[in-house]
């Protein structure tokens, strides 16, 4: 999370993993190569295995 210029990786206690909030991230790329699991892809590159994921990301910015 450090990484991020714009400061928009979240996460809670709750959660088991981190969430990028798309209206605040810049498309920089700064993450990709921290991110642990290698999970951090465009939208329209993100592949199958992952797609789920866009989803629960989408819903994290909706409380």
């Amino acid at each position: 999370m450090e990484v991020c210029p714009v400061d928009c990786i979240h996460s809670d206690d709750a959660q088991e993993m981190y969430f990028i909030d798309p209206d605040e991230c810049i498309d920089c790329g700064a993450c990709e190569s921290v991110c642990p699991v290698n999970a951090i892809y465009y939208e329209e590159d993100t592949p199958e295995e992952w797609q789920e994921y866009l989803a629960l990301n989408a819903a994290y910015f909706k409380k």
